[in-house]
């Protein structure tokens, strides 16, 4: 069980970011914030410069994977943060450098505990695509067939379970505080970003909703959905057409 130092000291870590970015000024400067929330942003901020315009995208995209996807969220809740944050989340793009190829490499062995070169040909070590849980690499089978394997950021699943236990945590507390924040609910928002992104850290629910959408438009002229490689596909790897 995380004990409520580590919680206070991720929230003051992740809250100084978020002052770097000046997103901290509405908070504290809402009158339904509570008191001590208002002393935490107070903290948060000591000693940071604040832009004069908010870049609530930014530092979400700075603090990382699981805040990106809480800011992706927070994106369709202006009741919660406000229009003009709303309005800025939604440019948060779902992406951060790419991991090296080593990582990738030891990640795909480890998840099919045996030699990559007994499940792939070859593998481009460059990625076509780097998002915040995955990234895609274009590789050929034994076979000779062209596939694009997608790979979870290794260590993301140990990541996002140790944030979101911590923005569990606040919710609770939030909510506790009664209030204009209690009526907003903000238990049920991550609630809603948990079981979303529990879905996204198993690659096997992609993969067989793929199979799903491609029973579901057989027969349609002119759709097609990229086959599964089930061989090389599970939780953590994903391989298709």
């Amino acid at each position: 069980m995380t004990r409520p130092t580590t919680h206070l000291l991720r929230l003051l870590r992740w809250g100084r970011t978020l002052a770097r970015h000046g997103a901290l000024r509405g908070i504290e400067h809402d009158p339904n914030t509570p008191p001590q929330v208002r002393r935490l942003t107070r903290i948060a901020r000591l000693g940071t410069f604040q832009p004069k315009v908010p870049d609530y995208a930014g530092a979400f995209q700075t603090i990382g994977p699981a805040a990106i996807k809480l800011g992706q969220t927070l994106a369709t809740r202006p009741d919660l943060v406000g229009d003009e944050a709303a309005h800025n989340l939604l440019t948060l793009q779902d992406s951060l450098p790419p991991v090296p190829f080593g990582a990738i490499k030891a990640e795909i062995e480890a998840s099919f505990s045996q030699p990559i070169e007994h499940l792939f040909a070859s593998i481009d070590p460059e990625p076509v695509g780097s998002a915040s849980i995955a990234q895609v690499h274009r590789g050929v089978t034994p076979e000779g067939r062209d596939v694009a394997i997608k790979v979870l950021r290794p260590g993301i699943a140990k990541k996002f379970a140790a944030d979101i236990d911590t923005y569990e945590w606040a919710a609770a507390h939030l909510e506790a505080l009664g209030g204009e924040v209690a009526r907003l609910r903000p238990r049920m928002v991550i609630a809603n970003l948990k079981r979303w992104t529990l879905r996204e850290l198993d690659l096997r629910r992609e993969a067989a909703s793929a199979s799903e959408l491609t029973e579901a438009m057989h027969g349609y002229e002119g759709y097609r959905v990229p086959g599964i490689d089930w061989d090389r596909t599970n939780g953590r790897v994903m391989t298709i057409d």
